[in-house]
Order: structure tokens, then sequence, then C-alpha cells
């Protein structure tokens, strides 16, 4: 059991792989973005690798990453569609994040690297539980670091007002999620290292 949840903590991609950082960095500036995040990148992720798994191994290395890339853009419609009617007020302000960054998740390295040198390596029963969680430790980390932005950022919580005496606006401009992120990257191989 050890091996199947593996990257929720110990083997985050995050932060301990450093992958799929930019949609932290960028979108993950509130709890509101995050959640948003989270739910696009774990339905396309998680639909996509499972399908991909399916793919003639016959075909050279390049052709199936191509194929894992083109089955996640057709899943980020679908996906992208479904938030837009949960969420269709959100979705028509929130700009850059929905027109860029959340498209380009159909691309993120789960699906065009970590499936072909991780997952697809796996027992194929295995295979969907271990994917799981690390999409749940991506979502997690994503949680966390939109909860403290927001709070640091605007003194609220899901634009909740919260008591904060100072506020440092500049957490929420990427590069506050950089910083931010190589904290949480530094505490995270603090705490593992003394572990392992």
């Amino acid at each position: 059991m050890k091996s199947k949840v593996n990257g929720f903590l110990n083997g985050n991609a995050v932060l301990e792989k450093g992958m799929v950082i930019a949609p932290i960095v960028i979108c993950c500036t509130t709890l509101h973005n995050a959640l948003l995040v989270s739910v696009a990148f774990a339905l396309i992720t998680f639909v996509t690798v499972c399908i991909c798994q399916f793919y003639s191994k016959n075909l050279n290395y390049a052709m199936r990453i191509v194929c894992y890339a083109l089955t996640g853009a057709a899943m980020t419609i679908p996906v992208l569609s479904l938030c837009r009617a949960l969420q269709p007020d959100y979705y028509d302000t929130a700009g850059d994040m929905t027109a860029i960054y959340l498209p380009l998740l159909s691309v993120n390295s789960f699906i065009v690297l970590y499936a072909e040198s991780y997952f697809y390596q796996l027992p194929r029963k295995i295979m969907p539980i271990s994917l799981f969680f690390h999409i749940l430790g991506f979502c997690g980390v994503a949680c966390l670091v939109g909860i403290i932005r927001e709070i640091l950022s605007f003194g609220t919580i899901l634009g909740n007002a919260v008591d904060m005496p100072l506020l440092m606006r500049g957490f929420s401009a990427p590069w506050g999620g950089f910083i931010l992120l190589g904290i949480l990257c530094a505490l995270h191989r603090v705490i593992f290292s003394k572990k392992g």
C-alpha cells in the first residue's frame, strides 16, 4: 500500500520532483483558483493517463507522446466546458487562467513524461490507485499554496475576511508563488529526508 500512496506526500510530484509547478505559481493565488485548477488537473490527467495506457507499444516513443498530448487536448474541451457550466461567472472573469493556463494542463508532466516513465511501468491494477494519489498530492499542494497566498495577499479565505494585520500583496504575483513553493519544497525535503 505504501508504494500506491507514495505520490501523495513522500513522493509528491510538485514538492519533491518539481513537476507541474507553472499552474500553481501562476494560477493558485486564492483557494478558489486552486480548487479550479485542481478539478481541471485531476479530471484531465486521470482520464488521459488511463486511456493512453491502452495505446500500442509498437508506436515509437515520439508518436506515443504526441498521442498522449492529443488525448489530453481532447479531454480539455469537455472538462473546461463542465467547469464553465458549474461556475459560469467565475470562468468569464478568470481571464488568462482559463484562456492560457488551464488548457496547458493537457500537456502536463504527468501525461507527457511521468506516464511513460512511471505509471505505465506499474501493474494495471495498481496504476490507477498510484495515479490517484499523485493527483491528490498535486491538488493538496495547489490548495495549500492557494490558501496561504490568499491570506497573505488579500486577508481572506474564499472571499471571507480573516484578521490579518499586514497584507503582503506581492504573494499574489508569480514571484510570490515561486518563493512560497520554494519554502514548501525545502520544508518537504527536511521532513522527509529525516524520515528516510
